[in-house]
């Protein structure tokens, strides 16, 4: 029987097999690279959190100067993830507007939701779970984040402080490239 070891957000499952240990990572139920083998559990476990410590050091190096994770990132972290219908709804919608750009009660309507409110909530629980994945921090305002920068930005270069003066009804999203990349492939 396989043993389990936790690495970040990875479990190493660990096993002898013809006398030599072997070890691979698993992010859920999904295998992440090759399977690593060593003379001894410890060194075959070692090479499975090396290489996974080396594979997020290329994706962190690949991000842009805002520090977001890549299309590539983005479209990993979406699989893993759990996404209501709704969600996806909003998602698709946000896709295909014209230039990925929606206001907050387009989204809902989207979503199928009576308000700007449970959008901005659905939303924002979605963009939580994204971030959480990517091990991204997103922007706060007044000490609290604001989870949907992980999906969606100000369409007008607007900032957290810009939306309360506006308006959450009204105010306009527009789809991260790198969201709208991850969705479109």
């Amino acid at each position: 029987m396989a043993r389990e070891t936790t690495h970040g957000r990875h479990v190493i499952r660990s096993m002898k097999i013809s006398g030599e240990w072997n070890a691979r990572a698993f992010r859920g139920k999904a295998a992440v690279g090759i399977v690593h083998s060593g003379a001894t559990e410890e060194a075959a476990i070692l090479a499975a959190k090396g290489a996974i410590d080396a594979n997020h050091a290329v994706q962190r190096a690949a991000r842009g100067p805002d520090g977001f994770p890549t299309a590539v990132e983005v479209r990993a972290a979406l699989a893993a993830i759990s996404i209501t219908d709704g969600q996806r709804a909003m998602l698709r919608a946000h896709l295909l507007a014209p230039e990925n750009i929606m206001t907050a009660t387009e989204l809902a309507t989207a979503g199928g939701y009576d308000s700007y409110v449970s959008a901005n909530s659905q939303y924002g629980a979605l963009g939580r779970k994204l971030s959480e994945e990517l091990e991204w921090n997103p922007p706060e305002f007044k000490g609290v984040p604001t989870w949907t920068f992980a999906l969606a930005m100000g369409a007008d270069g607007d900032t957290r402080a810009d939306m309360e003066a506006m308006g959450y009804e009204q105010w306009r999203w527009k789809l991260r490239l790198e969201v709208a990349e991850a969705l479109s492939d």
